[in-house]
């Protein structure tokens, strides 16, 4: 009788674990270029439990709503404000839905604006233009998140759109084949219509200028980058406004050309401050620059036959990273808060 019992309890046992295995779908590891089907339970995703193949991507299992929530979360839950009631159960999706349905436009996708665009593209911003003419040297290595071995020679803006589709493949990347500048900002802007915010990666001071003007007439939320070569502190990078931006060259060039070509207010020097205790009237543009100071610009010439696509000074991929996240917090931060800087000339 005893062992009639046990033999029953066993075969129901046994029936209850080869239903829980039929259920499993086995997860497929890639060894030596041969496909060897594996169960493996470290194949997981919560809620609900998930196994996955390499031939069947997740997004097939789960709807895009649940996908893209899984992916962003995080920053949504970074933003979201406790202290505030919320009318809705799951305050972070809301945040999220304002970063999916903002449109940000980085010009210049080098060393700076690369990281910048991964970056927001990571945080959940929903729709990307990005605006550059200039291919990828193999001297770009150093600082650009985009170059690599085999996309040497390659269009940045093209590279870095695969490249944000691979993390975000619902983010709506728009590109632009061109160089930003006077004569061709307005017409620029009238392809773009209104953006949430733009991110100024532009390394010329006339070229920056025409741009940062534009987007005041336009009272478009802007953050402009300084220059990130020849230094090497990344922890000296700080984000104030454009009137106080002193250390770097090329915001003081830009700031001189928007006061003398389109009418910006002008400003104190730093010494004019400190002897007349006197504050400058902000013009609300986010200005990412270092403390450092650059190196001076060396004296011997270059010999070098090949193209040259790092300039004299040098520079490192922790310190144009840093100017490139900098950056893009400012602009996350704008969005999620949904508290939009308007720039003004003063």
């Amino acid at each position: 009788m005893a062992r009639s019992k046990l033999l029953v309890l066993s075969l129901f046992y046994a029936q209850l674990v080869t239903a829980f295995l039929s259920s499993l779908q086995p997860a497929t590891v890639h060894q030596a270029g041969k496909d060897q089907k594996v169960l493996s339970f470290f194949a997981y995703r919560r809620s609900p439990l998930l196994f996955v193949s390499n031939d069947e991507s997740p997004s097939v299992n789960i709807d895009s709503a649940n996908e893209h929530n899984l992916r962003f979360s995080g920053v949504g839950r970074l933003y979201t404000d406790h202290n505030v009631p919320f009318p809705t159960e799951n305050p972070h999706l809301t945040i999220l839905d304002s970063l999916m349905k903002a449109t940000v436009v980085v010009i210049g996708l080098g060393g700076v604006g690369s990281w910048s665009a991964e970056a927001l593209c990571r945080s959940g911003i929903g729709n990307l233009v990005l605006i550059d003419m200039d291919d990828i040297c193999i001297s770009n290595t150093n600082r650009q998140v985009h170059t690599l071995s085999n996309t040497v020679g390659r269009m940045k803006i093209e590279e870095m759109k695969s490249r944000l589709l691979g993390i975000n493949p619902d983010c709506n990347v728009t590109l632009i084949h061109d160089f930003v500048g006077l004569d061709n900002v307005n017409e620029l802007f009238q392809r773009i219509g209104r953006p949430s915010a733009v991110l100024d990666a532009i390394d010329g001071s006339n070229e920056k200028a025409a741009l940062l003007a534009a987007c005041v007439d336009r009272r478009i939320p802007v953050v402009t980058v300084g220059g990130a070569a020849g230094i090497t502190d990344p922890t000296q990078i700080v984000c104030e406004d454009l009137t106080m931006a002193f250390s770097d060259k090329l915001l003081g060039i830009c700031r001189k050309t928007l006061r003398k070509s389109y009418g910006f207010a002008r400003g104190l020097s730093f010494h004019e401050m400190q002897r007349e205790k006197r504050k400058v009237k902000k013009w609300h543009i986010a200005a990412v620059y270092s403390l450092e100071g650059q190196k001076a610009v060396p004296t011997v010439a270059d010999t070098s036959s090949f193209r040259r696509c790092d300039g004299a000074l040098g520079t490192a991929c922790f310190v144009t990273g840093t100017f490139g996240f900098i950056a893009a917090s400012r602009i996350v931060d704008m969005i999620a808060k949904g508290k939009l800087i308007t720039p003004r000339r003063g």
